[in-house]
């Protein structure tokens, strides 16, 4: 394995479908290894492939030489705007964040704007309110076009508590179940506290939600904020494996490794704050900005594609109708180039937007 987490696929032509790579992929070595470029290697300006990426831009991407003329590339296909998980379930490529967003209104222009995918979670306080946003679109009998997903908080990882939360955001949000639930963090606290509860270990919460999937409450489990250790901890005792592990990702905090060790065990990424926070402020960061003139993109857009482009789901959040619909719009019909990829992800420093001093990021479970 490459120290980027990054190998060759080991599973050509076995019954994985729902992990998000393209057919031919097996034919390239993987990019933290590629070997040097073949004497007449093929020109990947003109190549054809569509679909989703995973890892970093490959090296070898042909240049055009001083004098030479480019030939137009074909046209894009639209790309597909899902994942199909390994429940087979289908998880939108984009989704809206409900984290900090007051208002009702908001999810129903979300709605309009095309969004399917709402992000929403108990400790978020707002529950109800999106659930308001929600009514009248699953009123309309279409509830099944809707991916909702919620969290269990560090306080409720008791068996107990599990249900009665899951049982409680389904009664907030209005939506009948949920397609995915996700173990917020693997930090169990003490109710009422921020001390840890040891006496509660992952797989016995883990229980709890397999529970969920059994009594129909559920469609899909997962988890956020796990890195490889727990991940593969979690692995070792699942009944039903978690399809999802949701993270931050953005330019800053790529997190190559723990994106391909997840993606290639079947755990689809979703990145939470795909566009960064002010300081550092990654949309505002120079090599975004030139990105973002050379494709006639704005800077969320490209940063949101650079993440959807790897096979990575986003969930950006904002209150503005514009800022709403813009970055939904035309997210899907383009692509970045291996030159502008590999200029994005030169950019990660591993700088964390979303930190706190309870949670250790390297824990190893024994």
């Amino acid at each position: 394995m490459a120290n980027d987490g990054s190998q060759a696929p080991a599973w050509t032509g076995q019954a994985f479908s729902y992990l998000p790579y393209h057919k031919e992929s097996t034919r390239q070595p993987t990019y933290a290894s590629a070997p040097a470029p073949d004497p007449a290697p093929v020109d990947r300006r003109q190549a054809g492939n569509v679909g989703t990426w995973s890892g970093p831009a490959p090296t070898g991407f042909l240049r055009a030489q001083a004098g030479e003329a480019v030939t137009a590339p074909a046209a894009i296909v639209q790309n597909p705007d899902y994942v199909l998980l390994r429940t087979g379930h289908r998880i939108p490529l984009l989704g809206y964040g409900t984290y900090k967003v007051q208002t009702s209104d908001a999810v129903r222009d979300a709605i309009k704007a095309g969004y399917r995918h709402f992000d929403c979670a108990a400790i978020y306080g707002n529950e109800a309110l999106m659930g308001e946003g929600l009514q009248d679109y699953i009123a309309g009998g279409h509830r099944s076009e809707l991916f909702i997903t919620s969290k269990v908080w560090n306080t409720d990882h008791h068996p107990d508590a599990v249900r009665r939360c899951c049982k409680q955001s389904i009664k907030d949000l209005g939506c009948e179940y949920l397609d995915l639930y996700l173990v917020h963090w693997p930090d169990a606290w003490k109710p009422g506290t921020k001390d840890a509860d040891t006496s509660i270990p992952i797989e016995q919460t883990w229980q709890a939600m397999e529970g969920l999937v059994d009594a129909g409450l559920v469609r899909t489990i997962g988890v956020s904020n796990f890195n490889i250790s727990e991940v593969e901890h979690l692995l070792s005792k699942a009944r039903i494996p978690p399809a999802v592990n949701q993270v931050e990702l953005h330019p800053l905090l790529s997190q190559r490794k723990l994106v391909g060790t997840c993606t290639r065990k079947g755990l689809h990424m979703t990145a939470y704050s795909p566009l960064g926070h002010a300081e550092p402020d990654v949309l505002g960061n120079k090599v975004v900005q030139e990105v973002a003139q050379q494709t006639g993109r704005s800077p969320s857009q490209v940063v949101l594609r650079w993440n959807v482009q790897r096979g990575v789901s986003v969930i950006p959040r904002s209150n503005t109708p514009a800022n709403i619909a813009s970055n939904i719009d035309d997210l899907f019909s383009w692509h970045l180039s291996n030159d502008h990829k590999a200029r994005l992800d030169a950019l990660d420093c591993g700088h964390r937007t979303v930190d706190n001093d309870w949670h250790d990021w390297d824990r190893i479970v024994q």
